[in-house]
Parts: C-alpha cells; structure tokens; sequence
C-alpha cells in the first residue's frame, strides 16, 4: 500500500508511529497493513495517525486503499483533461499545488504524472513550462511505467510487442520521467 512507501520514505517504523500516535503497536500495524479497515476505525484513531504522519485524515484513507492503483490514477487523469478540457486541468493542477501534494505524500509517480501532462499540455497549447518545477524535470521513475493493458498483452504473448510499439510513440513529457503514454487526446491517433 502507498502508506508503507510514505512511512519508508520518511525512515519511520511502525513502532514510531504508534509511539507519536499515542496508539497501540498493534492497531497502527494492523491498519498499515490493510488487516483492518482504516474506514471502519475511528474518527479520532485515523485523525491521531494522520497527525503523527502530517497528512489529512483524507489522505491517509486514500493511501490505505488496497484497490488504489497507478494506473486507476494514470486513467482518472486523462478522464480529467477530457471532462475539463486542457487549459482548465493545468490551472486546477497548478493552482491546488497537485503535483505538489503528490510529492510530500511520496507519490512520485503521480506526481512526475501530473507534470508531465501539465508540460504537454504546454507544448500543445505553445505555453511556456511551469518554472516552478525545474528541478523535479530532472527525476524519472525507478523502472519505466507502461499502460496495464500493454503489460498484460505482452506476458500473453510472450513477447515485447505492444510496449516497444508503445516507446516508439511516447510522448516525450512522460518519456522524460520513466513513464510511457502515447495518447491522451484524440487528435493523436
């Protein structure tokens, strides 16, 4: 679960937590570890643990869901683009500090998703980039991120087909960051 990669990002144990939460080792290990239902706990226990790791109570349910995925992510975003229209996605992504967000939850992947559509949107719409993320160019994924369906072709295949068709047209924005998306937008095709 994402919680476990904020907590080993941050070098806090699971012993840690519960000492700052002021909760018993067992019930933040059994939450962490998805054994109990952080939805089904109380108000007060989920506000102490999101306390002690500095988020909202919001964001530690959402980084405790078992179902939550990239690539749920990886399509939500591009369902945004496509319900808000382009320049409207950009202006909600960079006013709410999104990118942002994702980087101090250690959501690195989503956030290097969110600037690269930001920075293609850019490109299409002939915008300057964003100065404020110059440095966070720079990082890429530890492993390149393809879409599922790709993955799941290839493996029944047994073969690397789709996903080096899918490198060939990469967007260069993702490209830059380990992330392979060959088309966001209609006009692509």
């Amino acid at each position: 679960m994402r919680i476990e990669k904020l907590l080993e990002e941050r070098k806090l144990s699971l012993y840690e937590l519960a000492e700052r939460s002021g909760l018993s080792y067992s019930m933040v290990h059994n939450l962490i570890k998805g054994k109990t239902d952080i939805r089904k706990c109380s108000v007060n226990t989920a506000e102490r643990i999101a306390r002690a790791l500095k988020i909202s109570i919001e964001d530690l349910i959402f980084m405790c869901n078992p179902r939550y995925t990239f690539t749920w992510f990886r399509s939500e975003q591009c369902h945004l683009v496509h319900r808000m229209g382009e320049l409207e996605y950009m202006i909600n992504v960079l006013e709410n500090k999104e990118i942002d967000h994702y980087w101090h939850l250690c959501m690195y992947a989503e956030a290097l998703y969110e600037l690269a559509m930001v920075d293609y949107i850019s490109r299409r719409n002939d915008l300057p980039y964003c100065e404020e993320y110059n440095e966070m160019r720079s990082y890429k994924l530890d492993r390149v991120s393809y879409p599922i369906d790709s993955v799941i072709i290839d493996e029944m295949e047994n073969s690397t087909k789709e996903r080096d068709k899918l490198e060939k047209g990469a967007i260069s924005e993702f490209r830059r960051h380990n992330i392979v998306e060959g088309e966001v937008f209609d006009d692509e095709r």
